[in-house]
């Protein structure tokens, strides 16, 4: 590859990062919180930390009762009913109820699996907030809704890509330079060090993780390829098989399938037994059951089976559950985002390189600044860099002081439940925007991050206590109890937060002499494509 050519996909590469470095960062940080969404929900909610009955009661009447209870001339337009598993140990149970107007309501109810009495209803809060955050940012009704909000996450994947395909073709070295770390060099030389370091050990990784996102993002505007694959270019057909297109009811009433006796209906391959049921047309002679199950080692987000819903009869799987290589390639592609198909430790892998990839973004663009800062490739002056340096900083920062900041108000808030995740959300922001406003006001961005971190580090290592003391539950109880995962988010919390601690006391309070002295001799012409004897 000839230099001009080389120089231009750099340009590239720096001007993707530059002008959406931030997003990418919030993206790649968020996702990696979010991959704990199960793990947090036990952790925040009383109610997932009861201890899973050795022996149920009986669901169906329970949820015949609830049926009856709704308002006469509507009907149910859709039935749920989540069986209790160690992250969420009671009946669960979702309904869309259409009234005689043709409104639609979404109602949710709870019952101890032990007792059959209804649970307290707790509002959405942190594990939601995290996981919608990350995947459609939360996006406003009035600005689009969250479609537009996915399109855009997908979109950062796809830049995400553009990003690691112009960067390989950028290093010529990249085999070398994934071992090279010049600690004696100056601080932009070990920007680009760590830069490079996290982008190439990361490479496979980042590649999966960049393309799962842009797929599950703008999942809306590859429907018509999805039609194309599953139903011979027959979109219709996609739209009813995910529900928009459900088939009215025959109108003969008839008795259900028992739904105690389907939660102990075995696969037929694996052996599992149902984690949920979607019912269509519930009460009538036509209606299906479609069993969600676990898969055990396959590298999907659940595997299924179909049954005639008052004869039981098996019924053969059509549409986005029938199984094929396209779907099979569809079905892995959340999984293999989220991590949910390997356990907890696979999960801590995918956090450690979630991490890798948002310090990797944010170096990159310190990187630019620096590089235009101190060199003639610069444009504007050394004030505006500056700024744009220390935004960068607090920009960043603000999202990881605001994570763990959340935690608390979700602890302490007491208020409707109906406005929890509000809560939460104005909460996050305000704190994103303190931070923001404290970078750009104190000229020492050294020591703001240094002092950030530390900040960081003292809300993680609070946490669990402050868990213990509010709930009146100590990690040792739960687990005799048999419940690991709000323990392990503890643990894990504490850990992390220890690390940022430690990081925060080994950063320096600001430029260094030697930086300053090279700083001041930055007229220097710098190579375009960051060659290291350039540097």
């Amino acid at each position: 590859m000839n230099r001009d050519r080389r120089v231009r996909i750099y340009d590239a590469h720096s001007w993707t990062g530059i002008s959406l470095g931030i997003f990418l960062f919030v993206v790649c940080f968020t996702g990696s919180l979010a991959l704990f969404d199960h793990e947090i929900q036990s952790w925040e909610d009383p109610a997932r930390r009861l201890a899973v009955p050795a022996q149920t009661i009986d669901l169906h009447p329970l949820v015949e009762d609830w049926v009856d209870t709704m308002p006469a001339g509507g009907e149910v337009a859709f039935l749920g009913v989540y069986y209790p598993t160690k992250f969420e140990p009671y009946f669960h149970s979702i309904m869309n109820f259409r009234s005689a107007d043709g409104d639609v309501e979404q109602l949710s109810r709870k019952w101890n699996a032990a007792t059959g009495e209804p649970l307290p209803d707790r509002g959405d809060g942190l594990s939601t907030w995290l996981l919608d955050f990350h995947r459609d940012l939360m996006w406003p009704d009035a600005l689009g809704g969250r479609q537009i909000g996915r399109g855009l996450v997908g979109i950062a994947g796809v830049i995400m890509l553009l990003s690691i395909v112009t960067g390989v073709l950028t290093h010529r070295k990249i085999l070398k330079e994934a071992f090279v770390f010049r600690r004696k060099k100056s601080v932009r030389v070990k920007w680009k060090d760590a830069h490079n370091f996290l982008g190439i050990w990361s490479l496979p990784f980042s590649t999966v993780i960049a393309f799962t996102g842009a797929w599950l993002g703008i999942v809306a505007l590859l429907l018509p390829i999805t039609g194309l694959l599953v139903f011979k270019g027959d979109v219709e057909a996609v739209a009813a098989a995910v529900g928009e297109g459900a088939n009215a009811p025959a109108g003969i009433v008839a008795p259900m399938l028992n739904l105690d006796d389907v939660g102990r209906r075995q696969h037929s391959q694996s052996g599992e037994l149902p984690l949920f049921v979607s019912i269509q047309n519930w009460g009538y002679s036509d209606a299906t059951y479609t069993l969600q199950y676990k898969p055990d080692t396959e590298l999907m987000y659940y595997e299924a089976e179909r049954l005639h819903g008052v004869t039981g009869e098996p019924l053969p799987l059509t549409g986005v559950l029938e199984p094929s290589a396209a779907t099979r390639v569809i079905a892995a592609m959340s999984p293999l985002h989220y991590a949910t198909y390997g356990g907890f430790i696979l999960k801590l892998l995918y956090f450690a390189l979630g991490i890798g990839m948002a310090s990797m973004v944010a170096l990159g663009n310190m990187v630019w600044i620096e590089r235009r800062a101190n060199s003639s490739e610069g444009r504007q002056s050394q004030a505006f860099y500056a700024r744009l340096s220390r935004f960068t900083a607090g920009a960043c920062l603000g999202v990881v002081v605001a994570s763990p900041a959340i935690f608390y108000v979700d602890l302490f808030y007491s208020g409707d439940e109906a406005n929890r995740i509000y809560a939460i959300g104005q909460a996050y922001f305000a704190v994103w925007a303190l931070v923001l406003t404290v970078s750009l006001a104190v000229r020492n961005t050294y020591s703001v991050v240094r002092r950030l971190l530390q900040l960081t580090g003292l809300l993680l290592v609070g946490l669990p206590p402050v868990s213990w003391a509010l709930m009146e539950q100590m990690p040792w109880a739960l687990l005799r109890n048999g419940h690991a995962a709000a323990p392990s988010v503890d643990g894990f919390i504490f850990v992390l937060g220890t690390i940022c601690l430690l990081v925060s006391s080994r950063l320096p309070k600001g430029r260094s002499l030697r930086d300053t002295e090279r700083r001041s001799r930055s007229t220097a012409v710098s190579d375009p494509v960051g060659n290291p004897a350039a540097l």
